[in-house]
């Protein structure tokens, strides 16, 4: 009987590797998007847009819920319409969320729905399909939590060494919105932008859209480009940005351009789709980009 039973497992498990295959190569479909749920925001209609376009994951990129990321604002303003997706969703804090001792409301929340974190530090890494996302808390950059965080992101990113990589933290390195740049920041810039395996970096706080590619150490053998979306659109006020707006690149100001981002991960390329969530423009794209590596 053993031996009757070999080929249908054999069967089963070559037919699970090709289904997983075949998902792989079709792409991983994931949202993203910052600084979400407010009094009066706009976050029912990013959680609508989010809904329809259906992803595998959803990646939030911090400033959850304002104004203190207080348990009370997370039940008042965040979870009524984006708790449908805490199941799969994957998070980092922002500055809002340490407007409350510890970022305790965050830290509730990521508990219960397991958003998730490592041991306790509120900065994780996971895997879905061919790419590695890795997740940073752009408040603990400094004293012993700032070394263990960058000691945790220096083995992350050799553990997953060959594996494209998305690296995700709230305060940009680089901005032309109303913050700026964040040159805290630049000591995980540095780390991460010097890995030829970070394909794309994510961040939000400023309350716009911004696009650019990056070439990091031109001229010499390192040189490589690095990919950076800033995409923190989910819900609260938008604002203007210093620079005017650059089509395909930089997307600012209070003109209802509230949005997610749309990404698809494949073996050796991604996609993406900056996608309006507003009334007559609802689910247009505004801006939309394709990288291929070896």
């Amino acid at each position: 009987m053993r031996l009757r039973l070999v080929a249908p497992v054999l069967a089963v498990l070559m037919f699970s590797t090709l289904v997983g295959t075949a998902q792989a190569e079709s792409g991983v479909t994931i949202v993203a998007v910052g600084d979400v749920a407010r009094s009066g925001g706009a976050q029912s209609k990013t959680a609508t847009l989010t809904k329809n376009i259906n992803p595998k994951k959803v990646l939030l990129i911090g400033d959850l819920a304002y104004q203190k990321g207080s348990d009370y604002e997370f039940r008042k303003y965040f979870l009524p319409k984006w708790k449908q997706f805490l199941g799969k969703t994957w998070a980092v804090p922002g500055n809002h969320e340490y407007k409350t001792e510890n970022a305790s409301g965050y830290r509730n929340v990521i508990a219960k729905y397991s958003m998730p974190s490592t041991n306790g530090d509120l900065w994780w890494v996971k895997r879905t399909g061919y790419w590695s996302v890795i997740g940073l808390d752009s408040e603990a950059l400094t004293g012993a939590s700032g070394t263990k965080q960058l000691d945790f992101l220096r083995q992350a990113l050799l553990d997953n060494d060959g594996r494209p990589t998305i690296v995700t933290w709230h305060r940009p390195t680089y901005s032309r919105g109303y913050h700026g740049n964040q040159t805290d920041t630049m000591q995980i810039w540095n780390i991460v932008s010097a890995d030829k395996d970070v394909k794309l970096v994510l961040w939000g706080h400023d309350h716009n859209y911004e696009q650019v590619q990056r070439t990091i150490s031109p001229g010499s053998s390192n040189e490589h480009k690095v990919n950076t979306i800033l995409v923190g659109t989910g819900g609260a006020e938008l604002r203007a940005c210093s620079t005017p707006n650059i089509p395909g690149e930089l997307i600012c100001g209070k003109k209802n351009n509230y949005g997610v981002l749309k990404l698809t991960l494949k073996s050796s390329s991604y996609s993406w789709t900056y996608r309006n969530a507003n009334g007559n423009k609802f689910g247009k794209i505004l801006d939309k980009g394709t990288v291929t590596f070896n």
